[in-house]
């Protein structure tokens, strides 16, 4: 919950926030918030082996969590409640890394533990379906937040920001002690069965992994090139700027409460079935709003916002628990445990894809179309904000959709490894 809280104000909040409040440009705040995303992509995997490599007699992953708490609380107050007099390109980029550092840390420990706790098919998409409900409240909580400062009489974007902070900070230790404190970590680790040089060849030809990681990638890629353009496609083709801000509320909302529905068909169906429903709802429900939206719709936006709400939250939360199945596999091939590491190349896909999205949508909304936010807009300018709008989400959830065509490791062929591997441990204990 704090997490998600944690990063979403970076995409809507932060960079404008240090642009026109604190004084740094543009382009410099662009290039800040860049370098450290694409330094995260680095530092991801290394995390993630290191998280899996070095137990405590606490556990596998209680450490690592512990050790982010204050990294995470100290940069979230830095970076959301700075002193104008100390922010300068310096202070904003290593407080930026920093934050990043400490999310990372404690979201790839986060993750993997859930696999480790969960270990049937079906109880990995119960845990990881509720870790989603809990994402998306924190991601509305933040969202919430700037209109009720509002609401007590203060209107200042540095309140509003800080405000943000404040709560990530309290959430953080009010969230993760109860976690360290009752949670069981159990320490247990095998020992590799295969040389270093060949788990890493089992790793690279792990077709499972890579569909995963690419579905994952194209996910995240139309989640945030939606996320990016839907203030302006409701406020310039839909005319509607008074409903923009209420509109993408309401899609967290609406994703938080249909997510136990979506559980209970991934129980039914299987998951990989379940993904490919809510992947062909997500190429759909934007096929269709290509057709239909126009200005002064309001009708049309908000049955385009429900639907797109209720299809929000199931890929992310698929595509986890399917990575936790996958890690068994792994561990089936390798005798190790890896799951630190799998879930970090996930978080790499997701902040790539995520990255991807907001700079080819605007370039190519831009570039092809001249579209630009204000009211100097052309009818051509318009038609290319909802091409672009709806071409590359229609376009991304396909290439998602693909990957899962014949997707072998079912819940048959995951009780199977299961058992495998109960059947090496009860051997190993013999």
């Amino acid at each position: 919950m704090p997490l998600a809280a944690m990063l979403m104000p970076v995409a809507i909040y932060l960079p404008p926030f240090y642009a026109s409040e604190l004084g740094l440009s543009l382009a410099t705040v662009g290039l800040i918030f860049t370098v450290a995303r694409l330094w995260d992509v680095i530092t991801d995997p290394i995390m993630g082996l290191l998280i899996d490599r070095f137990d405590t007699r606490w556990g596998r992953r209680k450490h690592w969590i512990a050790i982010s708490l204050p990294i995470s609380m100290l940069s979230v107050y830095m970076v959301f409640a700075p002193d104008a007099a100390d922010v300068s390109t310096i202070y904003l980029a290593g407080w930026l890394i920093v934050m990043y550092l400490g999310y990372t840390m404690m979201a790839i420990a986060h993750q993997s533990w859930g696999a480790e706790l969960a270990r049937s098919y079906d109880d990995r998409s119960r845990l990881f379906t509720w870790r989603e409900v809990f994402v998306l409240v924190g991601m509305v909580s933040v969202l919430a937040l700037p209109a009720v400062v509002e609401l007590l009489g203060v209107d200042e974007q540095v309140s509003k920001v800080a405000s943000m902070g404040y709560l990530v900070v309290i959430l953080l230790p009010l969230t993760a002690l109860p976690l360290l404190l009752g949670v069981p970590d159990n320490a247990v680790r095998t020992d590799m069965t295969v040389d270093w040089r060949e788990a890493i060849s089992i790793l690279l030809k792990n077709a499972l992994l890579w569909r995963i990681l690419v579905a994952d990638l194209a996910v995240g890629f139309a989640f945030s090139a939606t996320g990016a353009l839907y203030i302006f496609l409701v406020t310039y083709l839909f005319e509607l700027p008074d409903l923009a801000s209420i509109a993408l509320l309401l899609i967290f909302l609406i994703s938080a409460v249909v997510m136990p529905l979506w559980l209970k068909l991934a129980v039914a169906l299987g998951k990989d079935r379940t993904m490919r429903l809510a992947l062909f709802a997500g190429f759909a429900v934007h096929s269709v709003l290509y057709l239909t939206a126009e200005p002064g719709n309001a009708m049309g936006l908000w049955l385009y916002t429900a639907v797109y709400g209720m299809v929000f939250g199931a890929a992310p939360t698929l595509v986890r628990s399917m990575m936790a199945d996958i890690t068994d596999y792994d561990e089936l091939q390798t005798g190790s445990k890896r799951a630190g590491l799998f879930f970090a190349l996930m978080t790499t896909s997701s902040k790539v894809g995520s990255a991807l999205a907001v700079v080819t949508t605007f370039t190519f909304v831009e570039h092809f179309y001249g579209f630009q936010p204000g009211p100097d807009n052309t009818p051509d300018g318009i038609h290319g904000l909802l091409v672009t709008y709806c071409l590359f989400a229609a376009l991304t959830f396909a290439i998602a959709y693909l990957c899962f065509l014949r997707y072998p490791l079912n819940r048959e062929r995951h009780r199977e490894i299961e058992a495998e591997l109960d059947g090496r441990m009860q051997s190993s204990m013999n």
